[in-house]
């Protein structure tokens, strides 16, 4: 039997003791099953920063099978998951545009093809870039 479900990729990234890898996971299951998606992958790093690509073996492996079309969303928790600095999430996500992978974040209702996405998109990116260095600053946790 044939299935008309979009293909999807699942990547998580979670750096610190704190953070529940799984709850993640089983938000982003149940997202998928809920919208009639197919999950191709799921790549995860775990115990890594998000603000350089460096270490993020998944992250790479996904660009790789992006690369393939072997899928046609990727979703994510929240897009500081991809990248913690701005110019490398907006980059990321314009990759995978290039790639005719479209990117969604579960708690982001929103639609980066168009262009009060895209521009949505810069925002949150550089809002995410801020709170970061802002809880750096602080010293609210570790690197990140």
């Amino acid at each position: 039997m044939t299935t008309n479900k979009t293909k999807v990729a699942i990547y998580t990234r979670v750096n610190q003791e704190q953070e529940e890898l799984g709850n993640q996971l089983q938000a982003l299951h149940a997202y998928c099953e809920a919208n009639g998606k197919e999950i191709y992958a799921e790549y995860v790093d775990e115990g890594v920063s998000g603000m350089s690509m460096e270490g993020r073996h998944s992250l790479r492996r996904l660009l790789e099978d992006a690369e393939k079309q072997a899928f046609q969303e990727v979703i994510v928790w929240k897009l500081n998951r991809l990248a913690r600095r701005s110019i490398e999430l907006i980059i990321l996500v314009d990759k995978l545009d290039q790639r005719h992978v479209q990117v969604r974040s579960m708690t982001e209702n929103l639609d980066f093809s168009t262009p009060s996405g895209k521009f949505a998109l810069q925002m949150l990116a550089t809002v995410y870039e801020f709170e970061y260095n802002t809880a750096i600053e602080n010293k609210q946790f570790k690197l990140d």
